[in-house]
């Protein structure tokens, strides 16, 4: 499934999709599905099951886009549901919980359409890290003068449920997956916006991650006290809404 980043003026980061987008800043995902009215039924009537029949096509545009989102770096949804059934019942029952959003539109070619959407909250809570997981160390929480703490991306990055923070062999600085914080309130840990950060300002600690692959985000040695510190930090952060991953596209 290809994708393209929305440009636009805002520092939201969607990927774009022909019939719906996944806002990775806002946490939702949206469909979009068309009905079309039948002439021979009243008015009424066939409005009814056009928007009907709109939701239903809205739903399965839904799950298409959902089987892209990534999970990981090396996993997306679609990874998960071809090898586990659970998983499957899962996704389906998430898209059949999808909220209508908004009024149906109506057009003169007799077309209904109709939006829905779920939040990757939803999606996070049910399609967490099957692998158990090692427990983060001991919470602190920052400094006063640390009131946000911002990693910074090269162009390439992109956004996922579960980011990990690497250095450059390949080893693992941090999980995003290792915390029950993200799972259980993913839009609120896992802030990502688009071009925000220009420099340092009062009050943020900016990490500067080297390169990404995927949404694996590789720092230099220089940068790896500060994300010893973000480690320890963490769950502050995650609970508090005062982390935030800069896409840089």
């Amino acid at each position: 499934m290809m994708w393209m980043v929305l440009l636009s003026a805002d520092t939201s980061v969607r990927e774009v999709f022909d019939k719906g987008e996944i806002d990775w800043t806002h946490g939702v995902v949206l469909a979009r599905g068309y009905g079309f009215m039948d002439p021979k039924r009243p008015k009424g009537q066939a409005r009814l099951l056009a928007e009907r029949a709109a939701v239903v096509d809205a739903r399965r545009n839904l799950l298409e886009i959902l089987k892209g989102v990534h999970i990981t770096s090396e996993t997306v949804v679609e990874d998960y549901m071809t090898t586990n059934d659970l998983i499957v019942q899962r996704v389906e029952g998430i898209v059949k919980g999808a909220r209508v959003v908004g009024k149906p539109k109506y057009y003169d070619d007799g077309r209904v359409e109709v939006m829905v959407e779920v939040r990757l909250d939803t999606l996070a809570k049910e399609l967490g890290p099957g692998k158990p997981r090692k427990s983060p160390p001991k919470d602190e929480t920052p400094p006063d003068d640390v009131k946000q703490v911002i990693v910074k991306t090269p162009k390439g990055a992109r956004a996922c449920l579960y980011p990990r923070i690497v250095d450059e062999k390949g080893n693992v600085l941090l999980d995003f997956a290792d915390y029950p914080e993200v799972r259980n309130a993913w839009s609120k840990a896992v802030k990502f916006v688009k071009g925000k950060v220009s420099r340092n300002e009062a009050g943020q600690m900016v990490i500067e991650a080297a390169e990404a692959h995927g949404c694996d985000i590789v720092v230099r040695s220089d940068q790896r006290s500060h994300v010893e510190k973000l480690k320890r930090w963490a769950r502050y952060l995650f609970e508090a809404g005062k982390f935030i991953i800069d896409l840089v596209m």
